[in-house]
């Protein structure tokens, strides 16, 4: 893609590709300098942001890997493929540890942010909690009728978020292991959560074209964006919470600014990025945790493109 085809304040850093099959999920290191790639070739990539270098290839599935995450100390990669974890040690060159226990293909994963737990979550409409720490399970959470598409951990180290194919966010209490909430309004399959930076502003994306935003203390429906056209497949959060980035099956990224009182009253699209899509469900983005950067999938998800944000363009 040439600079002039990029909207205002995108600059396209690099385009990184390693083969033909489309990239599910994106995955940022705690410092930014490394960005973890699942794909359908069976792999997990770690690619250097700094130099657009692909730094390893992480591989050992027979099926197709569906989402990862990195542990919040930056030391190892989780991922899921068929009815199993891979915990990979990014440190070294030991083979990864294998977590078994669900029935079914996972679909998702998350760390909590002391980095004692991973959750999964997946198509036996299970969430497990497991622990790193000894690789063995901790308890398994049903609630959900439908596939598990997408978990997040909030900030308090204590509220697990999933989100299914039956259109439901639940809340969990990750200490008693319980059910604490059920937020209800999507007419399609939950396919991305994200939180912002105050653990409170939560915002899911569906099948069904929308964009919802709640308040998890309370479990108010704040917000619903609808603009998208097709399939809303993921969504994320800027680093200081002043942007909401989502894509869509209809080919684009939007970039929603956040509410601004001298300014309007509603989130709003701020800029439309061109990125063609491809025909499957699980296809990501993901903001550097700290810096105006914004990875996106083009090339029908078979390309990471990096982008530096000029957000003043926006908030002027």
């Amino acid at each position: 893609m040439k600079s002039e085809k990029s909207p205002a304040g995108f600059q396209l850093r690099y385009t990184l590709k390693a083969n033909n099959r489309a990239v599910t999920r994106l995955a940022w290191s705690p410092d930014g300098q490394t960005l973890a790639s699942a794909s359908y070739d069976q792999t997990v990539r770690l690619w250097d942001t700094e130099n657009g270098t692909e730094i390893r290839e992480l591989y050992g599935y027979s099926g197709s890997v569906f989402t990862v995450a990195i542990t919040p100390d930056g030391r190892y990669a989780i991922s899921a493929s068929k009815n199993s974890l891979k915990v990979w040690d990014l440190t070294g060159e030991t083979r990864a540890r294998t977590l078994r226990g669900h029935t079914d293909y996972i679909y998702a994963v998350a760390v909590t942010p002391d980095g004692r737990y991973a959750i999964s979550g997946a198509y036996d409409e299970k969430l497990k909690v497991w622990d790193l720490s000894t690789d063995t399970e901790r308890f398994t959470l049903g609630g959900h009728s439908g596939r598990i598409s997408s978990v997040i951990v909030a900030p308090d180290n204590r509220t697990l978020i999933s989100g299914a194919a039956d259109g439901q966010v639940k809340l969990w209490d990750l200490a008693e292991g319980r059910q604490q909430a059920t937020l209800l309004g999507h007419k399609g399959e939950v396919l991305s959560l994200a939180l912002a930076a105050d653990g409170r502003l939560l915002a899911s994306a569906s099948h069904g074209r929308d964009i919802r935003l709640w308040d998890i203390t309370t479990g108010e429906l704040l917000h619903v964006l609808v603009e998208h056209k097709k399939p809303v497949t993921a969504v994320s959060f800027a680093g200081d919470s002043r942007f909401l980035a989502s894509k869509s099956a209809d080919s684009t990224v939007r970039l929603w600014r956040r509410p601004v009182p001298e300014i309007t009253a509603a989130w709003e699209t701020v800029s439309i990025l061109a990125e063609p899509h491809s025909t499957f469900a699980f296809a990501g983005l993901a903001f550097h945790p700290q810096k105006p950067v914004l990875a996106t999938l083009g090339d029908k998800d078979r390309v990471i493109r990096i982008w530096d944000l000029d957000f003043t363009v926006w908030v002027s």
